[in-house]
């Protein structure tokens, strides 16, 4: 998309896969991967913390910093084939994480949006092409914020 190339290139583009799928590779197994040297891998990381792509031990691009001003959640309800709309919402949108799921959505979706116009463009297109019963839609006011120091993972022990 033109909007990221002013921000990250093919080779971060890359790197973010990798590391969206394998937080914890190597930066040996990244640049081999990248074809660039493990230094370079560091330097590029080091790059996107310091621009706001990389926001910590998850990773959650920050949408304004890739040219989009709305984080919106998508539910449908359809009888079509799923991985039909997640391919054309990949092809006109930024999908970040599509899910097929078991509940009052056939297909939830978190998408990044230009403006509310061009997210409702996309909705309707989606609506018409494959004959969706129900979309509901939710626009966030911001990324979330997580922070999993806050979350205490241990059991309570109950006093005897």
């Amino acid at each position: 998309m033109d909007r990221q190339k002013s921000v990250i290139d093919d080779i971060d583009d890359k790197i973010l896969h990798i590391l969206i799928t394998d937080a914890r590779a190597s930066l040996k197994i990244i640049a081999e991967q990248c074809g660039i040297s493990s230094v370079s891998v560091l330097n590029r990381i080091k790059r996107l913390k310091k621009i706001g792509i990389i926001t910590g031990s998850t990773l959650f691009p920050a949408p304004d910093k890739l040219g989009f001003k709305i984080v919106a959640t998508i539910g449908m309800e359809t009888d079509a084939n799923t991985d039909e709309i997640i391919k054309f919402f990949e092809h006109h949108t930024c999908l970040i994480e599509p899910a097929t799921s078991i509940g009052e959505y056939d297909l939830c979706a978190l998408i990044y949006a230009e403006d509310l116009d061009s997210l409702n463009e996309r909705i309707e297109m989606v609506r018409r092409r494959f004959g969706i019963r129900k979309v509901v839609v939710n626009v966030w006011s911001g990324i979330p914020y997580m922070d999993f120091h806050n979350i205490d993972l241990q059991p309570n022990k109950e006093e005897e």
